[in-house]
């Protein structure tokens, strides 16, 4: 499942390659995706040009010239690929967007996806979106923010940076070792952290996120031109990697059940 590093390289790339084209046709197959019937989606972007590409969270959107607004989960995964020539489309996608230079993109969903149509005066009441929080690669989120952020709340650590009303495009992947480069147990209790605690939590979060991002993102995610990343399973320092010793103690990694999710921790570096 694409995070905060494969949804901010994806919007990125729709940014420098989509604005300023124009939409000729949409072609929706899967009603349940969206919001509004397939032939009202078409007749409501059909020439209208992209004037931007940026993501909320994990949310994707794509702004438009006649004031509406594309939002675009990936779910659970999927592939959005771009095309030259029509001609060259996948065989699979619930979604194909053409522009009139006649290039475009493709949506396959693997599952859960979405692509909603919103007016620009409706957008900030947006139900999915309207409560996501910042993300870390915001400029605008300091140590500051995220410290007044973090103080008086009591849930556990982990469950604190999955709230997407927190903090945004964190998910179970990169969380393991964001925890671990902190040195804090999951379950531990976000009221019981010192300033220390918090900033390097900070740190972490920064650090793990980035350095997927510098490597390309996840090898199992691809790009907007069918590139696979250059983060791999052997990039995680804890993540995945249950019964492997801990790189800093030797310890051996174990997986817990944290609520819904397990987690791999070391159980000396990160004690509860």
């Amino acid at each position: 499942m694409a995070e905060l590093p494969e949804i901010h390289r994806l919007s990125r790339q729709m940014r420098e390659t989509l604005c300023g084209r124009t939409i000729s046709s949409v072609e929706l197959l899967q009603e349940k995706c969206t919001n509004v019937q397939p032939v009202e989606f078409a007749q409501r972007v059909s020439g209208a040009e992209i004037t931007d590409v940026w993501n909320k969270g994990k949310w994707i959107v794509t702004e438009l010239s006649n004031d509406e607004n594309i939002l675009l989960s990936l779910g659970m995964g999927a592939d959005v690929l771009f095309f030259e020539d029509e001609k060259d489309t996948p065989e699979k996608y619930q979604v194909k967007v053409v522009f009139e230079d006649g290039c475009g993109y493709t949506i396959r969903f693997w599952w859960f996806g979405k692509l909603l149509l919103v007016k620009g005066d409706e957008l900030a009441s947006e139900p999915n979106t309207k409560g996501i929080a910042m993300d870390p690669f915001d400029e605008r989120f300091t140590f500051e923010r995220f410290l007044a952020l973090v103080k008086g709340k009591k849930t556990q650590v982990k469950a604190f940076l999955m709230d997407q009303k927190n903090v945004s495009g964190i998910g179970n992947m990169y969380m393991h070792d964001i925890l671990f480069k902190a040195r804090l147990h999951p379950q531990r209790k976000v009221s019981e952290l010192d300033d220390g605690d918090i900033k390097r939590l900070y740190d972490s979060m920064g650090e793990v996120l980035n350095h997927s991002r510098d490597k390309g993102t996840f090898a199992y995610e691809k790009d907007f031109f069918g590139q696979s990343g250059g983060f791999t399973t052997d990039d995680f320092l804890v993540g995945y990697k249950e019964g492997k010793p801990c790189p800093v103690c030797g310890e051996a990694i174990v997986s817990i059940k944290t609520g819904s999710t397990a987690s791999y921790i070391c159980p000396v570096c990160q004690e509860r």
